[in-house]
C-alpha cells in the first residue's frame, strides 16, 4: 500500500508538471507552452535545412527524425489508444513542414564535432515553435546540436492512431536548455559482455532522452576485451572467448556513432586496481595475483592490481 500510495503520487507530481497530450515528453523542456487545437502532420510532410553547407550529420540526423515519425507510430497510453481522438481530428489543419535554422552568426560544424567538445562550452539549447494553423513549424538553435536536441522534442510530440500522427496540444512554444552539462549513462562490458549491436541501440535510446556521455566500463578483473595493437594477448587471454572482443574498428565505429547522437564516449580501462586479469598474460606485473583469501587482499575477487 505505501508502494503504491507513492507511485500515485508520482503520477499526480507528473501531471500537474506536464500540460494533458504531451506527457511523451523526457526530459521536460525548460520552458513549455501549449493550446487544445487538434492539428496533423500533412502526408507530405518534411524537413526544410535551411543550414548553408549543412553537415552530414544533420543531414542524416533529418532522415532519421522523418523516419522515426513515419515508423514508430506511438500511441497514447489510454483506452483505445487515441480511439476517441478522432472525432476532435475532423477538420484539423495539417502542418507541412518543419524549418531548421541556425541562429545568425552562429558557426556550422557537425554534430559529431559538437558533441565533444568540452563540458561546458557544448551548445544544446533550441526553440521550437509549433504554430496551430498549420503554418510551417521553425526550430532555431545556435549550434548543429542543438539542432539534434530539438529534432529529438519535435519527434515526441506526436500521436498515431488510424492513419493520423497528430497533436492535440497546439500551438506549442518550447525554449530548452540542459539543467546539467554532464548528463551520463554507464554500461560495464567487462564483467558483462555485450555485443555492438546492442551498444548501438543502447546510444539510440540514450540519444532519444538527451544523455550526453556514455561511461564505457571496457576492462576490470574479470576480463579484459579490449584489443590492444601492442599487446593483443591482454584480450587473447583476457576476453571471456574470442567471440568477445573488441577490436580497435570497434571502439572507432562505436565513437562515432555515439557523436553524431550527441553523445561523447568516456572510456575506462580500469587501473591499477581491478587488473587481475591482466595477471593472465602477465603474472610478474600484477600484485597478489588471484591470491586467497580474495578479501583480505582486494575489494572484490579476484585479487590483484598492478605493481
Amino acid at each position: 500500500m505505501a508502494l503504491r500510495g507513492t507511485f500515485g503520487a508520482l503520477a499526480l507530481v507528473v501531471a500537474c508538471i506536464l500540460p494533458t497530450g504531451v506527457v511523451s515528453l523526457w526530459p521536460i523542456p525548460t520552458a513549455l507552452e501549449t493550446g487544445t487545437t487538434p492539428l496533423t502532420l500533412a502526408p507530405y510532410f518534411n524537413f526544410e535545412v535551411a543550414v548553408p553547407g549543412a553537415p552530414a550529420d544533420l543531414i542524416e540526423a533529418v532522415a532519421q527524425a522523418k523516419y522515426y515519425l513515419e515508423t514508430d507510430k506511438l500511441g497514447r497510453l489510454v483506452v483505445g489508444r487515441g480511439s476517441n481522438d478522432t472525432l476532435a481530428l475532423k477538420g484539423a489543419k495539417s502542418l507541412s513542414s518543419l524549418k531548421l535554422a541556425l541562429t545568425e552568426g552562429a558557426k556550422v560544424d557537425s554534430i559529431s564535432a559538437e558533441s565533444v567538445k568540452p563540458l561546458g562550452t557544448r551548445s544544446e539549447e533550441y526553440i521550437l515553435t509549433i504554430p496551430e494553423d498549420g503554418s510551417p513549424a521553425t526550430l532555431t538553435a545556435n549550434s548543429t546540436l542543438g539542432l539534434y536536441r530539438g529534432l529529438t522534442t519535435f519527434g515526441q510530440l506526436w500521436y498515431y492512431y488510424g492513419g493520423e500522427t497528430y497533436t492535440l496540444t497546439s500551438p506549442i512554444d518550447i525554449t530548452d536548455a540542459p539543467a546539467y552539462p554532464f548528463r551520463g549513462f554507464a554500461l560495464d562490458t567487462s564483467r558483462n559482455f555485450f555485443p555492438i549491436t546492442d551498444l548501438t541501440r543502447t546510444l539510440d535510446a540514450m540519444s532519444w532522452v538527451k544523455i550526453n556521455t556514455f561511461h564505457w566500463h571496457i576492462t576490470d578483473s574479470q576480463s579484459f576485451p579490449l584489443m590492444v595493437a601492442q599487446y593483443p594477448e591482454l584480450a587473447i587471454n583476457g576476453a571471456y572467448s574470442a567471440e568477445e572482443m573488441y577490436s580497435e574498428s570497434d571502439v572507432q565505429y562505436i565513437v562515432a556513432y555515439a557523436a553524431a547522437r550527441g553523445i561523447d564516449v568516456l572510456l575506462e580501462i580500469d587501473t591499477p586496481g581491478h587488473t587481475a586479469i591482466i595477471g593472465t598474460t602477465y603474472p610478474d606485473y600484477v600484485a597478489c595475483f588471484d591470491a586467497s583469501p580474495w578479501a583480505t587482499y582486494a575489494n572484490e575477487p579476484p585479487a590483484g592490481q598492478l605493481r
